[in-house]
C-alpha cells in the first residue's frame, strides 16, 4: 500500500481538509448549521431506542479504555502471532499523535456539547469529535498492517470495507447518543482523514525503515 504514490489519497486529502475547514469556519462564527439539523433528526429517527444498546457498545470501543484495549489486543496479536515489533511501534506513535492533535484541536476551538439529552457521560469538548478522528487513524493504521498480511485481493478488500463501516458507525453512534454535532463527526472523519493519511504515511516510513534496520543488523550479526 503507497499511500504517498496514491492521486486519489492527494484529492480526498484535499476534500477533507476543505471540509474541516469549512465546518470549522462555520462553528467559529457561531453558524447554525441546516446540516447539524438534518442529520441528527435523520440518524436519531432511523435508528430505534431498540439499538441504543449497539450504539452504546460502539461509544465505548471508542472512548480512551476502549482504543487502549484495542490497541493493545492489536499489539498482542502482532507481538505473537507475526513478532513483527516495527509495526507494533508504528501502531502507537500513530494513536498517541492522533490523540494529541485531537485534545489540541478540542481545546483550541472549544465548542460546547449539544445542549440536550446525552445518552452517555461525556467530559471533553465537541469539535472535532475524537471518536470519529481517532477511529479512522487507529482502523486505517491497523487495516493497513492487516492487509499487508493477507494474500487474497478479495480477502484485502473485505478487511477495507469492514474497516470503514466501523470507523462509520463509531462515528454516527455520537450522534445517537446525543452527545455530538453531526458537523463535529464530519469534521472528525476529514481530520482523521487527512491526520490519518500523515501519520499512516509516516508510520509506513517508520515501519520500513525500521524493518530495513532489524535485517541489516540480524544480516551483520549472522555474517560475524
Amino acid at each position: 500500500m503507497k499511500t504517498h504514490k496514491s492521486k486519489w489519497a492527494y484529492f480526498f486529502l484535499a476534500v477533507s481538509a476543505a471540509v474541516f475547514l469549512y465546518f470549522l469556519a462555520s462553528v467559529n462564527i457561531g453558524a447554525s448549521l441546516e446540516f447539524d439539523r438534518y442529520f441528527s433528526k435523520f440518524f436519531t429517527g432511523l435508528f430505534s431506542e431498540n439499538t441504543h444498546p449497539f450504539f452504546e457498545a460502539m461509544d465505548t470501543l471508542g472512548d480512551k479504555a476502549g482504543v487502549g484495549i484495542i490497541t493493545l489486543a492489536f499489539l498482542l496479536l502482532l507481538l505473537f502471532k507475526y513478532r513483527n515489533y516495527e509495526a507494533m511501534a508504528s501502531v502507537v506513535f500513530a494513536v498517541a499523535a492522533g490523540n494529541e492533535v485531537n485534545k489540541w484541536l478540542k481545546e483550541a476551538i472549544g465548542r460546547p456539547r449539544p445542549d440536550q439529552e446525552h445518552l452517555v457521560d461525556v467530559a471533553s469538548l465537541s469539535f472535532p469529535s475524537g471518536h470519529a478522528m481517532i477511529g479512522m487513524i487507529l482502523y486505517a493504521v491497523m487495516a493497513y498492517f492487516i492487509i499487508d498480511e493477507l494474500k487474497s485481493k478479495s480477502a484485502k478488500w473485505i478487511t477495507a470495507i469492514l474497516a470503514g463501516i466501523w470507523i462509520f458507525l463509531m462515528g454516527i453512534s455520537r450522534i445517537v447518543m446525543g452527545v455530538h454535532y453531526p458537523s463535529d463527526i464530519a469534521a472528525g472523519f476529514a481530520a482523521g482523514f487527512a491526520a490519518g493519511y500523515i501519520w499512516v504515511f509516516i508510520t509506513i516510513s517508520l515501519y520500513a525503515a525500521l524493518k530495513s534496520m532489524f535485517r541489516r543488523n540480524s544480516h551483520q550479526r549472522d555474517s560475524a
